[in-house]
């Protein structure tokens, strides 16, 4: 039997028939489904992908932030 890997990509875990599916991927945990949206850890304990996940995320936040601030007018 093959085993499985997380759809996360930084996550080290394998899965199985009670995996969580998530548009046609298998995650290990909610974590890993909602791509560490909010900082949450993976479930297994000795896995970083949390870790590494969170700070790419917030980023992309700060990008955002900083490129569409509401006070600015718009563009004729």
């Amino acid at each position: 039997m093959t085993e499985l890997r997380c759809a996360c990509l930084d996550c080290a875990c394998t899965i199985n028939a009670n995996t969580l599916l998530q548009d046609g991927k298998g995650y290990c945990c909610e974590a890993c489904a909602s791509g560490h949206r909010n900082g949450e850890p993976c479930r297994m304990g000795d896995c970083k992908c949390g870790e590494t996940a969170q700070p790419n995320e917030s980023n992309v936040d700060n990008a955002l932030d900083e490129t569409f601030p509401a006070s600015d007018p718009i563009s004729p």
